[in-house]
């Protein structure tokens, strides 16, 4: 095997320059569970305002001599973030000297032809899928740790469960709230089936989707099948579906127990800069034997408008709603249940 460890830089870079979108597809790859709930925005770099344009009614009775509008429309913003992430991966060619490895730099064929370039962005590209997936629900952004010598996991973005707490202190932009019992392994059908009993009327049509953590789905399934003696399953698949509005019952990974949400379509999105930062591998560098693969990106998780997010709530404090009777108004105009 060759000692030059430039040699292999080449071979790396050759790869890179061969397969320039291999790191982009890793980025928006469908492998990651959020994204394949997640409508995608792009150009997004930092934080941007959400703009929400309401119109109350306009249909009333006609008399010809008067101009009787409603009320003008009423603008309201939410301030959405992307996080900037890099990836900082360091292979040392000595280490896989004598391994199965060695093998696979295939000296004498071409550059774009050996196995060992593949093999490592193949095992980098799967490592961030797998990061990822834990980041976009567990993570907690803390700026303190961004940046130190020694590198933290798990703060470099908010994940869902932080976005979720986040946005349930908003009482700007508030979720929909929808009171019920505190769920356990043992009553989640009836806390989940009420659930979807309360969800606004004009939006129970909309919603396809309630979202739960996986042991939830799971004791779900178990409880389902006990009390109704067979499993709402579809189509020979791991579909689960709600009693009555037969939703997909999705199981989040990581997800905190005992959460409950639903949104309306498009409204969960996944914003990231793929026009003017595309994810590609930034620089391949060799230093004192080490070669350093360099990238960096932006990517972040988010309701886009709360108010038309539905989250189950055990707190015995707050109304079915927004729990603000304005926004009430403003939002579900003809929702007879609402204060």
């Amino acid at each position: 095997m060759p000692a030059n460890i430039n040699e292999i830089r080449s071979d790396l870079a050759s790869f890179v320059n061969k397969n320039p979108e291999a790191f982009q597809a890793a980025l928006l790859s469908d492998s990651i569970f959020l994204s394949q709930y997640a409508t995608r925005i792009t150009k997004v770099d930092g934080e941007f305002p959400a703009p929400i344009a309401l119109l109350g009614n306009v249909v009333q009775g006609f008399y010809a001599e008067k101009f009787t509008p409603f009320d003008d429309i009423i603008y309201k913003k939410k301030d959405i973030r992307t996080f900037r992430q890099k990836v900082d991966f360091v292979f040392n060619p000595s280490s896989i000297l004598g391994t199965i490895y060695a093998s696979k730099y295939d000296e004498g064929k071409k550059p774009e032809e050996k196995t060992i370039s593949k093999q490592t962005f193949d095992m980098v590209i799967k490592k961030i899928i797998s990061d990822l997936d834990y980041l976009s629900v567990n993570a907690k952004y803390d700026s303190s740790k961004i940046g130190l010598d020694k590198p933290v996991f798990g703060v470099s973005m908010s994940g869902l469960n932080e976005v979720i707490t986040k946005n349930g202190k908003d009482t700007n932009n508030p979720f929909y709230w929808i009171p019920g019992d505190a769920m356990t392994s043992s009553n989640n059908v009836d806390v989940i089936t009420k659930f979807e009993k309360d969800l606004p009327t004009i939006a129970k049509p909309l919603i396809k989707q309630v979202f739960t953590s996986l042991e939830d789905k799971e004791e779900y399934q178990e409880n389902y099948d006990d009390r109704f003696g067979s499993r709402p399953t579809f189509k020979d698949d791991d579909t689960v579906k709600t009693r009555f509005g037969k939703r997909e019952l999705v199981g989040v990974p990581g997800l905190a127990k005992g959460t409950v949400y639903a949104t309306l379509p498009n409204n969960f999105i996944e914003t990231v800069d793929i026009v003017e930062n595309p994810g590609y591998i930034s620089d391949i560098q060799v230093v004192d034997r080490i070669i350093k693969i360099l990238s960096d990106f932006s990517l972040g998780y988010d309701f886009f408008i709360n108010q038309y997010t539905f989250m189950h709530t055990p707190d015995g404090s707050k109304n079915l709603g927004l729990n603000d009777s304005v926004q009430n108004k403003l939002f579900f105009p003809n929702e007879s249940k609402l204060v």
